[in-house]
């Protein structure tokens, strides 16, 4: 039996319990446990209580999407979340019926242009050797001849699908017609041409071996590739599984329909979940999913569930964590522009055109602080931040950052459009499950933690080469520096280190620089010259906690106050302090360096945690990363889409 999961049942922050909650609640409702999903969902709208869902953060989103098919499944009514409304039953079946046709066009409509016949050259002992075509060791592209049968396949399936009944006049039902062209002045010649284009415009063409081929053949062709390889596939690869299994569903073909579910649950349960709970609005997938056609495929019983809702009733409700503001500051509305504009005499500032910018607080409420902000010459951007920065050791209060607006306007915004801006809450709204966004309460929250759990949760959620990848990208690189790896005895040294990659990249280090190739310079990055910048005088002394007034794309992947607390950390260690902030790329200036290696790599596992693009993006490995760490001092982080 699958077991529902109860690691974070018990966690003091909120984000791990609900996520291993709603993964739960969708594997109990494709099972055909639909009520019991709806009761632990409904556990989240109970005021006070110990899983009461956040105002704000990503996984409202989430509880938004779920909460309406697994009520549908269920035959309850849906209650609202957020600000999404509730649903009774009557209401709950339109929604249904109108997103059903939304997705059956989604799943028909073709996304890219055909340079052949989808499927032409298709055969049985092309299906079937699939596995045997994947690329040798080292091959760039391993997968280039699966990922061709995939986009071929996603085509043919597609085709399928819009022959499903009123999905081919929902299709073409925004195409003008003969007289609506000739009405908008187009030639008489051209409107037949005209019209023929786009009525074609969704169509597909499929080659006849593709047309003889089997829904249910494509699938299992498919899925003996996934199995063999372990290859993880994309977005290619969840259509196909979405759509073979509707399109079995909707032939009344309901054993092959749960071989598809279950080779597709196999391969990634969380994302097969979703996916066909996603499917749950369309009637015949509904039918399955409803009678437990897929219980014995997810691997659930009626007990493994009822013990699951009764363990959620055993969480406490978490302490209340310390919601004190932090210590006023320098810096608010009683600091008149005059006050201000005099402390900046005799200094490089004097002369910048200062804007008073208001912080929002609470839901959007006058937060009683503000920020100075005034745009600067680019070249000269350093030097007036360093001349703020003097600032901070008389007592202003107010920690400066250089960030730059993407905007691409070339008038300079009013301090209010500016304010909104740089200090916009959305970002933090989609994050880590909160109710005050405020920058006050991300900072409050910041000074109570402790940045391994950070570390931590990031390790958990990323996504290294495997170790076939990894050890041969480790041999290109000496390769590239000149190093013969066999003679190093690489193989030895890799058994020796049993899995520990760290420890795998000191033993390359060393063996670099006793070769004589080690380059600290090959770990370091320029930087970023933007095309404007703004230097911003925040309403704290403390360079870290600029992350909670200017969003930082890297906080995406974990708590904003999280990431607070790790720079916190370097600033304690190393002296490193943030003075440059441009949306995705953060700039320090480090006053204590790591000096010694052991803490430099570590160190740089932190920042490869923080921010994977810093060193994938140019392509830097860790320890080279880590060598450019090594008494330098500036630092460089990147995290970006």
């Amino acid at each position: 039996m699958t077991a529902l999961t109860t690691h974070h049942l018990h966690d003091q922050r909120l984000d791990g319990a609900l996520k291993e909650l709603l993964d739960n609640a969708r594997l109990a409702a494709v099972a055909g446990h639909a009520p019991t999903a709806l009761a632990a969902l409904a556990l989240l709208l109970v005021p006070q209580g110990a899983w009461r869902l956040p105002a704000h953060g990503a996984l409202v989103t989430q509880v938004q999407r779920l909460l309406p098919p697994v009520a549908l499944l269920a035959g309850r009514a849906c209650p609202a979340v957020g600000g999404q409304e509730a649903m009774d039953p009557a209401l709950l079946a339109d929604w249904a019926s109108q997103q059903a046709q939304a997705l059956l066009q989604s799943l028909a409509q073709p996304g890219r242009l055909q340079l052949a016949p989808a499927g032409e050259g298709w055969s049985p002992d092309v299906l079937a050797t699939l596995v045997q075509r994947q690329g040798a060791a080292g091959d760039p592209r391993p997968h280039a001849a699966f990922g061709a049968f995939c986009m071929d396949a996603e085509l043919v399936l597609k085709a399928r699908v819009a022959q499903l009944p009123g999905v081919q006049d929902a299709l073409g039902g925004d195409v003008p017609t003969a007289d609506d062209l000739a009405a908008l002045g187009l030639p008489e010649e051209e409107v037949a041409a005209m019209l023929a284009q786009l009525q074609s415009a969704g169509h597909i063409d499929v080659a006849p071996a593709a047309e003889a081929t089997g829904t249910l053949a494509i699938a299992r062709a498919m899925a003996a590739y996934l199995r063999a390889t372990g290859f993880a596939g994309g977005y290619l690869v969840h259509n196909i599984w979405q759509a073979a299994w509707l399109l079995l569903a909707h032939e009344g073909r309901d054993g092959d329909a749960v071989e598809v579910a279950a080779a597709w649950l196999a391969h990634d349960a969380r994302a097969a979940a979703t996916g066909l709970l996603d499917l749950a609005v369309v009637p015949a997938a509904a039918r399955l999913l409803r009678a437990g056609q897929l219980a014995q495929a997810v691997g659930l019983d009626e007990t493994a569930v009822a013990g699951w809702l009764a363990a959620l009733g055993t969480r406490s409700v978490p302490a209340p964590a310390d919601s004190a503001p932090p210590a006023e500051v320098a810096g608010t509305p009683a600091e008149p522009r005059e006050a201000w504009l005099a402390r900046l005499q005799g200094t490089p500032l004097a002369g910048l055109d200062w804007l008073a910018l208001p912080v929002p607080g609470h839901a959007g409420a006058d937060s009683g602080q503000i920020a100075w902000a005034a745009q600067v010459p680019v070249g000269e951007r350093q030097a007036l931040w360093q001349a703020a920065r003097a600032l901070v050791e008389q007592g202003s209060g107010r920690w400066p950052v250089v960030t730059t607006l993407w905007t691409g306007g070339s008038e300079a915004p009013g301090a209010e459009a500016l304010a909104d801006d740089l200090f916009m809450r959305f970002p933090y709204e989609q994050g880590a499950a909160r109710d005050d966004v405020s920058p006050r309460s991300l900072v409050s929250t910041a000074r109570g933690l402790d940045p391994q759990d950070l570390l931590a949760e990031l390790a958990e959620s990323s996504y290294p080469l495997d170790e076939e990848d990894q050890v041969e990208a480790w041999r290109s690189e000496l390769d590239a520096a000149g190093v013969a790896a066999d003679e190093a005895g690489f193989d030895a040294a890799w058994a020796d280190c049993a899995g520990d990659r760290l420890r795998f990249e000191r033993w390359l280090a060393a063996l670099e620089e006793a070769q004589g190739v080690a380059d600290p310079e090959r770990g370091r990055q320029e930087r970023f010259d933007p095309d404007n910048a703004w230097l911003v005088l925040l309403p704290t002394p403390h360079s870290e906690e600029a992350l909670a007034y200017l969003h930082w794309y890297g906080m995406e992947r974990g708590p904003a106050d999280g990431f607070i607390a790790l720079l916190r950390r370097w600033r304690e260690r190393h002296g490193a302090e943030l003075w440059a902030h441009y949306g995705t790329m953060l700039e320090f200036e480090v006053r204590q360096p790591p000096e010694d290696f052991v803490t430099a790599l570590e160190l740089a596992r932190e920042h490869d945690l923080a921010a994977p693009c810093t060193l994938a993006l140019p392509g830097i490995p860790l320890r080279h990363h880590a060598l450019g760490l090594m008494g330098h001092g500036t630092w460089f982080l990147h995290e970006r889409p």
